[in-house]
């Protein structure tokens, strides 16, 4: 059997498991402190150690905060700047990128096959389609098209979403008990189409980059899709990979 720090690798697996199951299902709530380590062992009748390595696990994964005479508290997405987690870019001009969403359309859309099966519902159901442009210096530098199961989202509506409070991915959190845990990436350029030129206000030489993304909660499930299109005149993409001393 393998191990690991000399806890058994299954077991450690196990206890990572519960505590994200209890996340989903609410039983610990955003922003909300969990039962202590040895009072997690206690209730899933392992280790301190074993308790100690997940809890460590789902630290670093941003999952969990541990803070100082407080505790270990459930993430929300209201603790970190908005872009802190998954945002990948930065200005050409400065090290930070401020930016000014603008929503240009907020309406309900049925499934094709292709949505279908990225959403992971039938084919035909009914989606959320959220045009959303961003604004650095007034000037327009990204282009989110975003798809949302209706079901998962049923409440939300153009105002709720336009007069969020932070990030979307904390109004996700926030009012619908769905918080992101991961996001997946496809890279690309492309020639942008013509929507994109003209919000973006692009040449036709003018390079664009595409962002495929998936957003999931916990569960490993898909609740956002979103197509991004960069304006990489005004931003650049950067990704860090490896330890940092």
């Amino acid at each position: 059997m393998n191990k690991r720090s000399g806890i058994d690798q299954p077991l450690y697996n196990s206890v990572r498991s519960h505590i994200l199951e209890k996340l989903k299902n609410g039983v610990w709530q955003p922003g909300a402190k969990i039962p202590t380590e040895p009072e997690l062992a206690k209730l899933f009748s392992v280790s301190v150690g074993t308790v100690r390595k997940a809890v460590e696990d789902l630290v670093s994964e941003k999952v969990l905060i541990r803070r100082a005479r407080i505790g270990t508290t459930v993430a929300t997405h209201e603790q970190h700047n908005q872009f802190s987690t998954f945002f990948n870019f930065l200005s050409r001009s400065s090290s930070e990128m401020h930016v000014v969403p603008k929503l240009l359309s907020f309406q309900k859309v049925l499934a094709n096959n292709e949505l279908a099966n990225i959403l992971e519902v039938p084919e035909g159901d009914a989606l959320i389609s959220i045009d959303n442009l961003r604004l650095l210096n007034g000037k327009p530098v990204m282009y989110d098209r975003i798809w949302l199961p209706q079901k998962k989202f049923s409440k939300l509506t153009k105002k709720s979403f336009e007069n969020r409070d932070g990030s979307i991915y904390s109004l996700y959190q926030s009012e619908f008990m769905m918080t992101i845990v991961r996001i997946h990436e496809q890279i690309e350029a492309i020639n942008a189409p013509e929507f994109i030129m003209k919000e973006l206000n692009l040449k036709k030489s003018d390079p664009v980059l595409k962002i495929t993304r998936y957003a999931y909660t916990y569960g490993d499930e898909v609740v956002e899709y979103r197509n991004r299109y960069v304006n990489t005149t005004l931003s650049l993409y950067q990704n860090e990979i490896g330890l940092r001393e």
